[in-house]
């Protein structure tokens, strides 16, 4: 068991323990290089393991280890690093601040349906960009969804291969002891061939279940045994409207062949049956969920909102059947995806409920005044029938993305513009508009008014962990947005150089900007939340 205040690399501080279970433990840490904290999975050896077995279950750990580094998708956990330390291997993951989905079932029941539907959405996109590249997550259930303050729910904690023998009766022990079988399709016990994408669509199935009904379903072995141990959703829900009990009867399925092929297939069915779309929609508002709970409600069923990391539950429950299934053989190519850490960017949108962050004790103190400075909320968008052509430098972008973007509101114009550089990110400012962009490396942004004015402090948020770089933060506007918001701050980082100015294009449509630098590069701002660079 590592102790508080202990270093590993010479760079992790360890700062305290989220969760241990027979085969490790997860911590919460400081990384004193990038100043963020992180979150670090321990995997021990079992005692007395042949050498050789030890050794290729190492070799499959930093293989699997090695692709999730190149994983990057706005819905998944970063991994940043690996390694092996004390004769344990280690692995260091982006530190996801939230609630996971299994406290707000066990503090509000059965949640909205619109609500579960999207988070389908936006989970379905991530175990489709898994899948496409090889990879099965192999562990999805309430607990290894973390929704963030912003709603954005985040899969985490990928079921890497143990240092476990698989076939030995202790791995089984731990696996029945500690496990969550009732999102397991039986295919991971041995009873129905090898796990695939289709064994994940299994698992959200049965998450969807609980989370819409408050009730998890039965295990896939108490199935076997009694087929109509499991009640329709409707039964116990009957506000589930029938086309999503349909979608996630199928899911569950206990053979793979009667279940969903693809994530695809599944978001399509609980749209409605609509045909996958090319380009994915804004996504609307959510519901509100309450953001008081009732007297009578029960407490969260974790002592930390974010304890997704579940060593002592989830994280085990496929360890030794699976030890050397979770990539398919057609492995992602090397380098192909980027290594950098992830930022936690933001977003415009009002979150449904607040919870309270976790601040680590190095973190920029939120300055001491009143700040004024408020996000401007991303609006619901209704789509547009048709528009009129639209001319000028950036028609034939346009003419790419006219769902995503809408009808235009002006013509391409010129603006005086400022943008400042960060470790995961940037920020733009337009003199047309007062409002600052905020843009994280992730392939999301968010929108802030400018009401820093000539004369005004610069919210430098200078303190003892300022690096010894120059300059250390941003200022003037950028600063005050940067300083005022946490969220901002962290998913950024630190300023890599100053504010310049200069002359920009910039075009506004109902539902996204397109703007282009005097250097010639091209930001597309969607708003659904998301931008690329054509």
């Amino acid at each position: 068991m590592l102790s508080s205040g202990q270093v590993l690399q010479n760079r992790y501080r360890i700062m305290a323990p989220l969760g241990q279970g027979g085969m490790g433990a997860v911590y919460r840490a400081w990384d004193n290089r990038l100043n963020v904290p992180v979150a670090i999975k321990e995997m021990i050896p079992q005692p007395g393991l042949a050498p050789q077995m030890l050794d290729a279950l190492r070799r499959q750990f930093h293989q699997e280890a090695t692709i999730l580094a190149q994983l990057s998708h706005p819905n998944l956990v970063r991994v940043s690093d690996f390694f092996e330390e004390g004769g344990n291997a280690y692995l260091v993951m982006e530190f996801v601040e939230g609630h996971s989905l299994a406290d707000l079932i066990a503090t509000y029941g059965p949640l909205p349906e619109a609500q579960v539907l999207d988070w389908a959405g936006q989970l379905l996109d991530a175990l489709a960009y898994c899948h496409a590249r090889g990879v099965i997550h192999r562990d999805i259930k309430p607990q290894n969804i973390i929704i963030r303050s912003d709603g954005r729910p985040v899969l985490v904690d990928f079921g890497l291969v143990k240092l476990w023998d698989p076939r030995d009766p202790r791995t089984q022990t731990v696996i029945r002891a500690m496990g969550t079988p009732e999102y397991a399709p039986p295919e991971q016990y041995g009873v129905a061939g090898h796990t695939d994408p289709r064994s994940d669509l299994y698992s959200l199935g049965a998450t969807l279940y609980h989370a819409l009904t408050g009730q998890a379903p039965p295990s896939a072995t108490d199935r076997i045994v009694n087929p109509a141990a499991l009640q329709p959703p409707r039964r116990i829900s009957p506000q589930v409207s029938p086309s999503t009990e349909a979608a996630i009867l199928r899911a569950l399925a206990l053979q793979p062949e009667a279940r969903f092929q693809s994530a695809a297939e599944m978001r399509a069915a609980l749209r409605g049956g609509a045909p996958p779309a090319t380009v994915t929609p804004p996504r609307p508002s959510p519901p509100p969920i309450p953001e008081t709970v009732p007297a009578a409600a029960p407490a969260p069923a974790r002592p930390f909102p974010w304890l997704w990391v579940g060593v002592g539950a989830g994280a085990v429950l496929l360890a030794g059947l699976c030890c050397l299934v979770l990539m398919m053989s057609n492995l992602v190519q090397p380098g192909a995806f980027s290594l950098r850490a992830s930022p936690t960017p933001t977003s415009t949108s009002t979150p449904t409920w607040t919870p309270t962050p976790t601040a680590s004790p190095t973190a920029t103190p939120v300055p001491t005044h009143t700040p004024t400075a408020t996000p401007v909320p991303t609006p619901t968008f209704t789509p547009t029938p048709s528009c009129p052509p639209v001319s000028g430098p950036f028609a034939a972008l346009w003419q790419r993305y006219p769902d995503r973007l809408g009808c235009a509101v002006n013509q391409a114009h010129s603006s005086w513009m400022a943008q400042e550089h960060f470790e995961r990110g940037q920020m733009f400012w337009r003199e047309d508009n007062d409002r600052i962009a905020v843009i994280y490396n992730n392939g999301s942004w968010a929108l802030y008014r400018d009401i820093w004015n000539e004369g005004d402090p610069e919210y430098s948020c200078l303190d003892a962990n300022t690096p010894a770089q120059s300059p250390p933060t941003p200022r003037r506007g950028f600063g005050k947005i940067w300083c005022t918001y946490p969220a901002v701050r962290q998913g950024l980082g630190w300023a890599t150089d100053y504010e310049r100015g200069f002359h920009g294009t910039v075009q506004d449509f109902d539902r996204g900007t397109i703007l282009r630098t005097d250097a010639g590069e091209t930001y597309i701002l969607f708003g659904d939340g998301a931008w690329i660079r054509p």
